[in-house]
């Protein structure tokens, strides 16, 4: 593993921790999750369907 891949890997846990701590207490329109182990399921599901919103065409296998 390359340190940029290690880099990127601590960022990505640092902003996840960043959101946990943050999460607002008392709104009911998104609830509060207490484990750690949903949250993080839930923030990589919301990475997941984050990305999959975006719609770009891949420059480097786009061939025509």
């Amino acid at each position: 593993m390359t340190w940029k891949v290690r880099v990127w890997n601590c960022q990505q846990i640092a902003m996840a921790t960043w959101k946990y701590l943050n999460q607002p207490l008392f709104d009911s329109n998104k609830p509060m999750v207490g484990k750690i182990s949903r949250f993080w399921y839930c923030y990589k599901i919301s990475m997941l369907e984050k990305c999959l919103k975006i719609n770009t065409i891949s420059q480097r296998h786009y061939t025509q």
